[in-house]
């Protein structure tokens, strides 16, 4: 039976359901070609190794993620805190899809090796600095230093601890995952403002009281 041509797509859906039959990585691309039906040379015109078709998996899924909030003129709309609440709650919902194989993914996350996945950090980076900078100019941040570099160096922070929190919420409907996502991003944005002091308090009892359930 011919080979179908593989995309870049069918190459990342491929490695998530070879997760999904063996959960575990393939051992090297002869194994993972062969697995997907296609051929080496197709594997290697499209990646450099199994860890970056990995990545792109995640990379993939901001990508989608940015575009699809990107064409939504509700999106649009927003103020900066919304969008940010907007994609944490867009991604994690997203990420239901593929739970299992995410959290294998990232592994170990009290040590952040998720980051080890430079693009995908880069992706991140990219979108948040461009928040920060409608931030600025809409006045809900105000430009203290090199402001948009500090926000996004947070938002990859943020994201890592949701990542944590979301692998270890037992809540129902991962509600307490909504509320962290809630709860964090209005603390960063309140820690430019008045409300710093109310919103830290706030988050601190939340922490506390989903610690003591853990």
């Amino acid at each position: 039976m011919k080979k179908k041509a593989a995309s870049s797509a069918s190459l990342e859906e491929s490695y998530q359901g070879f997760f999904g039959e063996h959960y575990r990585r393939p051992e090297n691309v002869l194994e993972f070609v062969k697995y997907c039906g296609c051929s080496e040379a197709e594997f290697w015109a499209k990646h450099t190794s199994l860890e970056q078709l990995e990545e792109q998996v995640w990379i993939g899924m901001a990508d989608r993620l940015i575009e699809r909030l990107s064409e939504d003129e509700t999106y649009l709309a927003y103020s900066v805190r919304e969008k940010t609440l907007a994609f944490f709650f867009g991604f994690f919902e997203e990420a239901l899809k593929n739970r299992s194989f995410l959290l294998y993914s990232a592994g170990d996350l009290k040590n952040p090796a998720l980051l080890r996945f430079k693009r995908f950090k880069e992706t991140l980076t990219e979108y948040f600095e461009a928040l920060a900078m409608a931030a600025m100019e809409s006045k809900e941040l105000y430009s203290q230093g090199n402001l948009t570099r500090w926000y996004a160096k947070g938002a990859l922070a943020q994201f890592l601890f949701l990542l944590n929190f979301w692998k270890n919420d037992s809540s129902q409907g991962f509600e307490a995952t909504d509320e962290a996502i809630e709860r964090s991003v209005n603390l960063i944005f309140d820690l430019a403002g008045m409300n710093a002091l109310e919103s830290g308090l706030g988050f601190a009892r939340f922490l506390f009281r989903h610690t003591v359930k853990a």
